[in-house]
């Protein structure tokens, strides 16, 4: 045998091994990912009553897409998407920059803000609905006692209201992991910046605006581009408190996925909404590795 196919049999040993070794793995990752993925999408394709199925084709997307239900749902979600992700970014920025100007009981601000995000979210979700009780809830009689409010707020029986509060309460439960990120960030920025720009008399706010966003304005986008993938098919925090209601007013697209699953008891429709959900989710997480790989190109150069 010459020393070229020695080489060779050896390459294809070593590929083999290779392949034995990773073949668990994926098994594991079809078992758990590509599997579902599959029934979903032919469920999708079929119309389910019971125990009983009937190919429908695309039937069911077209029904879905014609659905105002889905539109208003669909809307639901980007302004909800929109104006947590927004209010998480402002307010974990903002305490970062606390917290890194603190020399005094920085750590345990950082794990009394960092409560809410260990807090299971249909376990928070919970607390919140007992806070917010109308009668009996803290929230009301702390309002009273302040004499903010006369009389007791409905806050989840009433659409503005209930839509208001279950964006406070993914606020409450998402801005430490903004904040945990740009507090990481600001770590990196070299002090000899800020020291330059004292040296030259900027202000406060001109230090912040050309020192620090130029050196987190990556993070930033990566940050709010992971956000905005976390929130927009979340369900805990509204299917617990609201289901959806009033009206509608909080019934994101994760909510009529399983209002029409496992209440209208369509399930053909509702893996239709489930797979129109994940390609929302594949485009953004597409722009969030596309950003990745252009940071680390430029961090190369």
């Amino acid at each position: 045998m010459s020393a070229l196919t020695r080489r060779r049999s050896l390459a294809a040993r070593r590929r083999r091994h290779g392949y034995m070794f990773v073949a668990p793995v994926f098994l594991f990752l079809c078992a758990i990912v590509v599997f579902p993925l599959g029934n979903a999408f032919w469920t999708s394709l079929q119309r389910v009553r019971g125990l009983r199925s009937t190919f429908v084709g695309f039937a069911n997307y077209a029904t879905v897409l014609t659905d105002s239900a889905f539109w208003h749902a669909l809307w639901t979600s980007f302004v909800f998407t929109g104006l947590a992700v927004s209010l998480h970014m402002l307010l974990g920025l903002g305490l970062a920059l606390l917290l890194n100007e603190l020399r005094t009981a920085r750590t345990a601000l950082r794990i009394a803000f960092l409560t809410p995000w260990m807090v299971a979210p249909a376990v928070g979700a919970t607390i919140w609905l007992w806070l917010l009780e109308p009668q009996f809830g803290v929230v009301n009689y702390l309002l009273r006692a302040a004499g903010i409010v006369d009389a007791p707020l409905a806050w989840l029986g009433e659409p503005g209201l209930a839509f208001s509060s279950v964006v406070a309460v993914d606020v409450w439960r998402g801005f430490p992991f903004v904040m945990l990120l740009m507090l990481a960030g600001l770590q990196t920025v070299p002090p000899e910046q800020y020291e330059a720009a004292a040296l030259d008399g900027a202000t406060a706010w001109q230090r912040f605006r050309y020192v620090t966003l130029p050196n987190l304005r990556y993070l930033l986008i990566v940050a709010s581009t992971l956000d905005v993938i976390n929130t927009v098919r979340h369900y805990d925090i509204i299917g617990v408190m609201t289901a959806g209601g009033p009206a509608d007013a909080t019934q994101v697209l994760p909510v009529l996925l399983y209002n029409t699953a496992f209440r209208g008891n369509r399930f053909g429709e509702a893996a239709a909404i489930g797979v129109l959900l994940l390609l929302i989710v594949l485009a953004l997480s597409t722009f969030y590795l596309r950003l990745t790989r252009l940071g680390s190109e430029q961090g190369r150069r």
